[in-house]
């Protein structure tokens, strides 16, 4: 790769929550802090500002990242949630290293954590986080059903089926089953049969198609400028990033007409997400091509998910992704692993933390350190997407090690 760098992650900590070991969502971020601020060889007070996703499902305080830094008694110069949905996550990294590189900061730390299945009802809660109050609420959807109808579009307009579906799901649930903290490992591997006798939870999505609440996670990266990460081992680099937002709700989406993002298709449509235009910027930030990512940590809550966004990032024409996992091209020995944790289909969501889940596997796996198994071939370069709302919020940020 020709391109360079624009900031550095130099720091990552991890945390893990369960039934048999409930930490909170403050409890998460704080262990996950301190061992990214060990790893990265620094002490919090270096740290110049905050950045988090919105306040987790498990703890939705106001100002919850205003709340972390009391916490830790860290006062910084700057600190504030970004929500984009789940997908403000993954845009942090980029904020952080606009701030660093305008010589604001010299560490930002990006963090988030939930613990949703382990604090929260959330079956109870409905689709009161992603549903119109007006006009889609009162019909009683779940997240399911709304993301439901975007699969029955897809299916429409590129004949996908349901066994094509559930290919996603048995890809992911092989890299999920050796990872420790996996909800879905215990299951073991599936096939189709499996797939397709499970129940439907919102056709055409049937449960082995559906994400599950994970337990509990934390995750913290501490972001640096390229210059003093070369002196710092294990550092991963940020070759580019971008991010948009579309809409809000669902039928928001479907009353679009207009769109400034040329990548998104004709409007209205329900098969081109945000991520489309956010990889667009990512490239053409880093200069590099789909061709030049080894690996990729996508968010996949639902099956049909997979291929439209591998689609969206460029590693297929619409409507074609899922032959990246028919062909066995997203696993062990392919050329382009995909959610090497088991993704959010099989790693599950334990809540917001989900997108931050992504990275720490993203900068594991540059590392050669990852929990569960790896490919063949350590990547050089990985992507992280991020997704939130209903097709309304994406986040994509390429990593590298270094060469």
């Amino acid at each position: 790769m020709s391109s360079q760098p624009v900031a550095a992650i130099v720091g990552m900590g991890d945390a893990y929550a369960s039934r048999s070991n409930r930490k909170d969502p403050l409890q998460l971020a704080v262990e996950a802090t301190h061992k990214a601020l060990a790893d990265a060889g620094i002490s919090k007070d270096r740290i110049d500002a905050v950045f988090t996703g919105r306040s987790p499902w498990a703890d939705k305080r106001s100002q919850w990242s205003n709340i972390f830094v009391s916490h830790m008694h860290m006062p910084v110069t700057l600190n504030t949630e970004l929500t984009m949905h789940g997908s403000g996550l993954t845009a942090s990294v980029g904020m952080a290293s606009q701030m660093i590189a305008s010589g604001r900061a010299d560490y930002v730390l990006c963090l988030q954590s939930d613990a949703t299945e382990l604090f929260v009802d959330a079956v109870a809660m409905g689709a009161e986080a992603d549903a119109d109050p007006q006009f889609e609420i009162p019909y009683g959807p779940i997240i399911p059903a709304l993301y439901g109808q975007a699969a029955h579009r897809y299916f429409h307009e590129f004949g996908i089926t349901e066994a094509d579906l559930a290919d996603v799901a048995i890809a992911n649930q092989r890299w999920g089953v050796h990872h420790p903290h996996a909800a879905k490992a215990r299951f073991g591997e599936i096939d189709r049969d499996k797939v397709l006798s499970s129940p439907y939870v919102a056709t055409p999505l049937r449960r082995w198609m559906c994400s599950t609440w994970g337990g509990g996670t934390g995750g913290a990266l501490v972001v640096t400028s390229v210059e003093k990460a070369r002196a710092i081992p294990g550092a991963i680099y940020v070759m580019g990033y971008g991010s948009a937002s579309t809409h809000e709700y669902l039928t928001d989406r479907i009353n679009m007409h207009r769109c400034k993002f040329p990548g998104l298709g004709t409007f209205p449509n329900l098969t081109y997400t945000a991520t489309a235009e956010a990889a667009r910027q990512a490239y053409a930030h880093s200069g590099l091509t789909p061709a030049d990512i080894d690996m990729t940590q996508i968010s996949v809550n639902f099956a049909h998910m997979g291929p439209m966004i591998l689609e969206d990032l460029g590693f297929a024409r619409k409507g074609e992704g899922i032959n990246l996992y028919r062909d066995g091209r997203t696993g062990v020995d392919g050329d382009l692993p995909t959610d090497t944790n088991g993704g959010w289909l099989s790693f599950g969501q334990p809540g917001i933390s989900c997108n931050m889940d992504s990275y720490v596997e993203a900068v594991r796996q540059l590392r050669g350190a990852g929990l569960g198994i790896s490919p063949n071939t350590r990547p050089r370069t990985v992507m992280v997407q991020g997704a939130g709302g209903m097709l309304a919020a994406g986040g994509v940020t390429i990593l590298a090690r270094a060469q």
